[in-house]
């Protein structure tokens, strides 16, 4: 799994230093149906892995969830999809939080980071979080559909 997620760091750093080269240069406008689209997409991931967890809370009478909770896989299991719910939350919030952010707010008034604006800084960081967390949704799905297959 440690494996897993360093490659999702990876690829989310690349996918950030990628759209670096197109954030700054969005308008408030430009970025506004983006981050509304990415934390629509995020909350109904976010509905899936929890409708999964109370799938799993549900179910305490069938016997693989009974098996899995005394081998410990289960709990593991359900941490990660917690953990999930995290990095999609965060997302959600993050794109939300940049629609009321003005357009014309600076990261800083001086230094090098003087030109940058607020709102890029924050989408960038959104894109960063996002990636991860699609992957990392992909890899807990991948798991989540494995084990509910035998139930």
């Amino acid at each position: 799994m440690i494996k897993k997620v360093i490659i999702s760091v990876i690829a989310s750093a690349i996918v950030a230093a990628v759209a670096w080269e197109v954030v700054p240069s969005l308008t408030l406008s430009q970025i506004q149906p983006i981050a509304s689209t990415a934390a629509t997409v995020t909350g109904i991931l976010f509905g899936f892995v929890m409708a999964s967890v109370i799938l799993l809370a549900t179910a305490k009478d069938n016997a693989l969830i009974r098996n899995t909770q005394l081998t410990g896989y289960l709990p593991r299991l359900v941490r990660r999809l917690h953990e999930t719910m995290g990095c999609l939350l965060s997302v959600c919030i993050i794109f939300l939080a940049s629609l009321f952010i003005p357009e014309n707010a600076m990261f800083s008034d001086t230094g090098t980071l003087s030109n940058l604006k607020l709102i890029s800084i924050i989408v960038e960081v959104g894109v960063f979080v996002l990636t991860f967390s699609v992957c990392m949704f992909i890899i807990v799905w991948r798991e989540f559909s494995k084990f509910s297959a035998n139930m």
